[in-house]
C-alpha cells in the first residue's frame, strides 16, 4: 500500500490487486468496460483511490500525478486477485454467497465448469457466458446454515452446485450491473493465475493436451486410477479444489518423471 500526503493528510493507494477494496474493484471494472486509454484509465483510478475533492486534485503537481499513476501499473499486468472482494451479491430480496478467498471452499467440479465459461466469455465476450460463470460461483446459502455450520466440517455456506439450478440463477444474475459480474471475472482470473506456480506439473501436462477439455478429463481419469464410472468421477468432481490439485500434481509429476526416464534410457 502506497502512502500519499496531501495538505497534511495521509491517503493510501493500493499497490497490488489484493489491496483493493470492494468499492475500488467495482470502479476498476467500470473503467475496463469503458475502453479508455491507459493514461485516462490511470488518472481516473488515481483520483478515485485518493478520494479527495476536485479542488484538492488541482493542487497536485503534474509530475507527482505522473509518479502516482505509475504505481498503478499493476492494473495492466497479470491479475493476481485472490481475495474475494464481493463475498455476497444481492438481487432484489435474494442473496447469493460467493466463494471464499482463493476459492478454498470450492469443489473441483464447479471450478472446471466456471473455467470453461470463463474461457468462453474471454473469447466471445458473450454476456450469457459471464452471467453463467458468476451463477456457478454464487449460490444461495444452505438452509439453517447458522445452526448447521456448527455440526459439519464443510464450512462452505453455499448450497451444493447443481446444473439444473444454473439456468434459472444465471437469468437472475444477468440483470446485475456489469461491474459486479466483471469483478467476479477478475477474481476468477486471479485464481487461475495463482494455480500454475503452485501446481506446475498439472499445467505442464494440461498444456501438452491438444484439447483443453480433454486435458482436464485425462487428468481426472488418472486421479481416479483409470476408472471412468460415474461414481468415481463424481467423487473427484465433488472434492475440494485444492485437494484434487494436490493429487493431480502428484500424478502429473510421477508421469513427468517416468517419461524423462524413458527418454533418458532411449538416448543411451
Amino acid at each position: 500500500m502506497n502512502q500519499v500526503e496531501i495538505d497534511s493528510k495521509t491517503h493510501f493507494i493500493p499497490s497490488d490487486w489484493n489491496e483493493l477494496t470492494k468499492k475500488q474493484i467495482l470502479f476498476v471494472s467500470r473503467l475496463f468496460h469503458g475502453q479508455l486509454t491507459m493514461v485516462d484509465f490511470k488518472l481516473r483510478a488515481l483520483f478515485n483511490f485518493l478520494s479527495v475533492k476536485k479542488k484538492v486534485i488541482k493542487r497536485i503537481h503534474p509530475e507527482d500525478a505522473y509518479f502516482l499513476c505509475e504505481s498503478l501499473d499493476f492494473l495492466f499486468k497479470e491479475v493476481s486477485l485472490t481475495k474475494n472482494l464481493l463475498p455476497a451479491i444481492k438481487i432484489g430480496l435474494r442473496k447469493y454467497v460467493g466463494p471464499s478467498d482463493s476459492m478454498m471452499n470450492c469443489t473441483f467440479g464447479e471450478f472446471t465448469i466456471a473455467n470453461s465459461l470463463f474461457d468462453s466469455f474471454s473469447k466471445t465476450k458473450d454476456q450469457k457466458n459471464l452471467s453463467e460463470m458468476v451463477a456457478v460461483l454464487y449460490r444461495p446459502k444452505k438452509w439453517f446454515w447458522f445452526v448447521r455450520k456448527s455440526f459439519t466440517d464443510n464450512q462452505d455456506p453455499r448450497q451444493k452446485f447443481t446444473n439444473r439450478s444454473l439456468k434459472k440463477r444465471s437469468t437472475r444474475i444477468a440483470a446485475l450491473d456489469y461491474d459486479i459480474k466483471y469483478s467476479a471475472f477478475l477474481f476468477f482470473s486471479g485464481i487461475l493465475n495463482s494455480l500454475p506456480p503452485l501446481y506446475p506439473y498439472v499445467y505442464q501436462q494440461k498444456s501438452d493436451s491438444s484439447n483443453e477439455d480433454n486435458g482436464w478429463a485425462s487428468l481426472i481419469i488418472s486421479l481416479a486410477d483409470g476408472k471412468t464410472d460415474d461414481k468415481s468421477l463424481e467423487t473427484i468432481m465433488n472434492s475440494n479444489l485444492y485437494n484434487v490439485f494436490i493429487g493431480l500434481n502428484k500424478k502429473a509429476k510421477e508421469y513427468h518423471e517416468y517419461m524423462n526416464k524413458i527418454e533418458s534410457h532411449d538416448r543411451h
